[in-house]
Parts: C-alpha cells; structure tokens; sequence
C-alpha cells in the first residue's frame, strides 16, 4: 500500500486544511442529530393506534388530542418511569397540559403543537389527571397501579 503524505507549504493553508476539516466534521455532527430527532418524532406518528404491548418494548402511554378532548379518556400504567405520549394531528396552535396528581398538585406542565409529543413522568400508583386550563371539558384520567 503505497502512503502519501500531503504537505503544506504555507502555514496558512494547514490552517485553512484544518478548518475546511473542523468544518465538514462538525455538518455532519448536526445532520446526524437532526436525522436523530426527526427519526424519534416519526417513530411517535408510526405508532399511533397501536397497543403499548405491541410497540416493541416502548414503554409509554398514548393518549390523542382532538377537538373534543383526549382519546382515550382513561389509561393505566404501572408505577415507574414511563413516557406520555400525545399525538395532535387535528387542532393548530399550542396547548399546555398539566399533570395533577389527585390533591390537584401539578407535576409537570407540557406545551403541545401540531404533531406528536412525549415526556418521561416517574409516578408511584395513585390516580392523575392530564389537562388543558383552557378547555376544563378535556381530561384524561391516568390510573397508576
């Protein structure tokens, strides 16, 4: 196998190698992130629908957000660290949720647009709701048992 070895005659094109290197290495860092994250937000679309024991391992909820509230308007989990999942294909615009626990503590606050969303939640068993302060007539009920 025969080497060759590129020399640079002026320091100023080592420089300019260098950073043309820095450069290409650092696109290709953020086109591998991007794919990542556009990859993880279609897995989250390609799942709609499907049951939670058939989702591969996923270990989360699936709730829809529609015009008329959240589908289903119940779900049950076990107690652990999970992931919620809300898939809104249908309303434009940007909605909180908040997770109460059953004394109406919230736990967590989560903004949602068009498309699909999901956060980690750790919850011991005892009964939350997910909801919307601006339509009191949306609530999901998520069981922890």
């Amino acid at each position: 196998m025969n080497k060759r070895t590129v020399s640079f005659p002026h320091p100023s094109q080592r420089k300019m190698a260098l950073t043309t290197v820095v450069a290409l290495v650092m696109t290709v860092a953020v086109v591998e992130l991007t794919n990542a994250h556009v990859g993880s937000q279609l897995n989250l679309r390609n799942l709609a629908g499907i049951p939670a024991s058939a989702q591969q391992g996923r270990d989360e909820v699936k709730i829809e957000l529609t015009s008329n509230g959240f589908a289903p308007s119940e779900v049950q989990h076990a107690p652990g660290t999970f992931a919620i999942a809300v898939e809104n294909n249908a309303l434009p615009g940007e909605y909180k949720l908040k997770l109460k626990a059953e004394d109406g503590t919230v736990l967590n606050e989560f903004q949602v647009q068009k498309g699909s969303s999901a956060w980690t939640v750790s919850l011991q068993t005892g009964r939350y709701t997910l909801t919307e302060p601006n339509h009191s007539q949306w609530l999901c009920s998520l069981i922890v048992q």
